[in-house]
């Protein structure tokens, strides 16, 4: 009798891990999760907003912080927006719907960042935050600040040290620089010097 019962408990158990085995959701090819989920994916230089424009078209939400960077172009002073982290955007992509194949192989992508086998995923509390300081961000990049030091590659001062003090208009700026030992301010242009490596 109690042989019977076991058996019977058994195969009841047995049953019960088969049924919960085959509810349980299947995981897409890719390894990902089923839902919802914000992902890394690294693109082809300077590409990332064709990305963006190609990746939705397929509506898949996707974006990549930027930021305001204020430097020297053909000598004069510009602000021009440029990606947070160049070469990389966030996509969010609904295992359900969207086709992994197809986001690899998206115009601008070169294909999807990995942590080890898996596909970098992305929480969306970060996502939020890079959202929210998108529209403040701004940074300075490779202009000097007030007390820097430069080398000057004009061919009268012979690539010598000076010290940044302010710009001069968008073109030029000041800088002090020693001559037979005495300090002299003298005003260039911006391409004709540049930050002083360390």
């Amino acid at each position: 009798m109690s042989d019977s019962i076991s058996v019977t408990n058994s195969n009841t158990q047995s049953n019960t891990h088969a049924q919960t085995a085959a509810e349980k959701p299947q995981k897409d090819p890719f390894g990902g999760p089923i839902g919802t989920i914000w992902y890394l994916l690294y693109c082809k230089a300077k590409e990332e907003s064709k990305a963006v424009m190609h990746l939705a078209n397929q509506s898949v939400d996707a974006f990549y912080p930027k930021v305001m960077v204020t430097k020297v172009l053909r000598g004069k002073r510009q602000t021009v927006e440029e990606p947070l982290f160049p070469n990389y955007v966030f996509a969010q992509l609904d295992h359900g719907k969207h086709n992994f194949t197809s986001v690899r192989s998206t115009r601008g992508v070169i294909g999807f960042v990995k942590q080890g086998k898996e596909y970098q995923k992305v929480s969306s509390s970060l996502i939020s935050v890079f959202r929210e300081l998108q529209s403040v961000a701004q940074v300075d990049s490779k202009l000097p600040k007030t007390g820097d030091k430069v080398t000057v590659h004009s061919a009268n001062y012979n690539n010598i040290q000076a010290i940044y003090q302010e710009p001069k208009g968008e073109q030029r700026a000041m800088l002090l620089i020693e001559l037979i030992n005495k300090p002299v301010l003298v005003e260039l242009d911006n391409t004709e010097f540049s930050l002083a490596s360390d």
